[in-house]
């Protein structure tokens, strides 16, 4: 019996990363002259590479001091950035590109204007995401960042118990459960917790379809960069599911020996994983089939 293979839906570009590479292609096909992004566009090797051949070239944030910017584009990725690198970029005479995702723009905002309104900011996701950078860096004000319930325990351990009013802010591609296990604990002790829900709707549609398909097929394969925290999160609610799940970033980590007794496999990806990534997936599937 042939394998059976299926693509979850949403399981593509999410719009934040399409809006991102629709402006950053637009630019490339119509500039001559160099073009930067300060990061990778996108947390996703493959694409990354291609956008390198088509002339972006990624520029480390430690290189901002010697770097000759000077009517050159560069591009803020969808992650954004804080307010301290964009004044650099300007001095350096950059023609900043604002490509940062209208989901993370929000985030930015809401922790500003909880700041504004007196509420010790913090913000749930991974401290070393440029998201959360990007985010504590428009805050305006001190933000604790917590990326775990545990760590929200320590923290109001660190407050004597008494955080006062507590604003929160959430990395757009957290779950919905974390969140909701963070504000049970703050509310314990918190005068009062308010929660700006930023998450985006299009990774949680995406986390339910993949969750949905996990249920139905003997193996899941999630396609994503090994440094995209989203695709990461995605392939653990996959494998919370019970069924065997394999995240890789490229088709050649795909091994023959993990189709044994396997007669139905599912595929999804990351926010930044492109539609011809999962179809060259199901494509190595097939060939692996035949072989």
């Amino acid at each position: 019996m042939a394998l059976d293979i299926r693509i979850a839906r949403d399981s593509s570009f999410c719009p934040g990363v399409g809006r991102a590479l629709e402006i950053t292609e637009k630019i490339l096909f119509n500039t001559d002259g160099p073009t930067y992004t300060l990061g990778p566009l996108i947390h996703n090797p493959e694409a990354v590479k291609r956008l390198a051949i088509l002339g972006l070239h990624a520029l480390d944030p430690g290189e901002l001091e010697s770097a000759d910017l000077s009517g050159t584009s560069v591009i803020v990725r969808s992650h954004g950035i804080d307010i301290r690198t964009e004044k650099k970029l300007e001095e350096l005479g950059a023609e900043i590109v604002d490509a940062t995702c209208p989901t993370v723009k929000h985030a930015q905002e809401a922790a500003r204007e909880l700041a504004d309104d007196g509420y010790t900011v913090v913000v749930l996701g991974k401290e070393a995401h440029p998201e959360v950078h990007s985010i504590i860096g428009r805050a305006n004000g001190p933000v604790t960042v917590l990326e775990n319930a545990d760590d929200a325990r320590r923290w109001v351990e660190e407050t004597g118990g008494s955080p006062g009013r507590v604003g929160i802010v959430c990395q757009t591609t957290i779950s919905k459960d974390l969140l909701d296990a963070v504000v049970s604990i703050l509310k314990e002790s918190a005068e009062e917790v308010k929660v700006k829900n930023t998450l985006c709707e299009s990774v949680m549609q995406r986390r339910k379809a993949a969750i949905d398909l996990s249920r139905s097929v003997d193996l899941m394969i999630v396609v994503g960069g090994h440094n995209s925290s989203n695709t990461a999160q995605l392939a653990a609610s996959c494998a919370a599911t019970g069924v065997t799940t394999r995240l890789i970033e490229d088709t050649d980590e795909i091994q023959p020996e993990w189709l044994e007794g396997v007669e139905s496999v599912g595929i999804t990806g990351g926010a930044s994983t492109p539609d011809w990534q999962l179809e060259e997936t199901a494509y190595r599937l097939r060939k692996l089939e035949s072989d």
